[in-house]
This record gives C-alpha cells, sequence and structure tokens, in this order.
C-alpha cells in the first residue's frame, strides 16, 4: 500500500508542477486587438488610452502635455498591433502586424516563453543603444520583464493591458 501511496503523491506533485506553465501551444495562431488601457509617452505627451480597438487597429488616446497638463488638446488615435505566435525553426516565436496589413509582418520573429503566468518576449537588437543597424530586427537573447497573461472563456488572451482575439 505504501507504493501506491508514493506513487499518487508523485503523480500529484507532477500534475501540480505541469498545470502552472500554460503551453505556449495554446497561443499558437494569428491574434487581433480588441482592447486595450494604458499610458504612452513620448518627449511631449503622455497619451492615455481605454477601451474598445477599432477595427482598423486604432484606439483613441487623450493627450496630456508633460510641461502644461492643463491645456486640453483633442484627442488622436493610436495604432495596436496584433501578434502572430508559432514555431520555426523548433522554436517558439511570434511576429507583429497592424489588423490593415496582417499578412505583413513587422521585423524577423522573435521567441517568446510563458512561465508562471507571464509572456515573456524577445528583444530585438535594435532595443539597445549600441546595435548595427544591419541587425535592428534580429533577436537579442534577451527577454523583456514580461506580462502577465491569462485565456479568457471567450476565445479571447489578455496580455498586460491588452486583450486579443484569436482569428
Amino acid at each position: 500500500m505504501k507504493p501506491l501511496k508514493i506513487i499518487l503523491l508523485f503523480a500529484g506533485l507532477l500534475l501540480l508542477v505541469c498545470c502552472e506553465k500554460e503551453s505556449p501551444d495554446s497561443l499558437h495562431g494569428r491574434w487581433d486587438p480588441v482592447y486595450a488601457s494604458g499610458v504612452f509617452e513620448d518627449a511631449v505627451y503622455l497619451y492615455s488610452f481605454d477601451g474598445p480597438v477599432d477595427e482598423h487597429g486604432q484606439i483613441l488616446t487623450t493627450p496630456v502635455g508633460k510641461r502644461n497638463p492643463d491645456i486640453e488638446h483633442e484627442p488622436s488615435t493610436m495604432l495596436i498591433m496584433g501578434i502572430r505566435f508559432f514555431r520555426n525553426n523548433g522554436e517558439d516565436v511570434f511576429t507583429t502586424f497592424f489588423k490593415d496589413s496582417p499578412q505583413k509582418e513587422i521585423g524577423k520573429p522573435l521567441k517568446y516563453k510563458v512561465e508562471s503566468g507571464k509572456l515573456y518576449r524577445e528583444l530585438p537588437m535594435g532595443a539597445f543603444i549600441n546595435c548595427s543597424p544591419d541587425v535592428l530586427n534580429e533577436g537579442s537573447g534577451k527577454f523583456d520583464e514580461g506580462a502577465p497573461i491569462s485565456f479568457l472563456g471567450n476565445g479571447q488572451v489578455k496580455i498586460g493591458d491588452f486583450t486579443y482575439s484569436k482569428k
């Protein structure tokens, strides 16, 4: 009876460990943006956005000046990129695209991994200051800080502040 208890305990621990990681296979495919929330910043403005993404991949933003936040500015739009996850040469990779041109990928495929409820995406060489122009889109081997990922019951996935629908 004792070996059976040990086997059951081991099987339970194995299931617990395996269920902690989301399989990258569940991400494979094309994901179009449907909702976004957050803040984007450039040298002059902070752009806040929160709402549905339209059929062109655009979302309405509210710009606020960094120097004069009390001055009202006209709302503007921002494009939200879609993501395509797939396997390439035995590795899990992703590319991005704009909804109006889904067949045109932006950059080269970069690696990704899902660990402990977060999606980590490889940074391109262009993310670093000392980068040669001929390798801007190549993978750097370094990953971002990760974004929380959760699969929603309606065929959607939430990655950080962005919600995507599988197409």
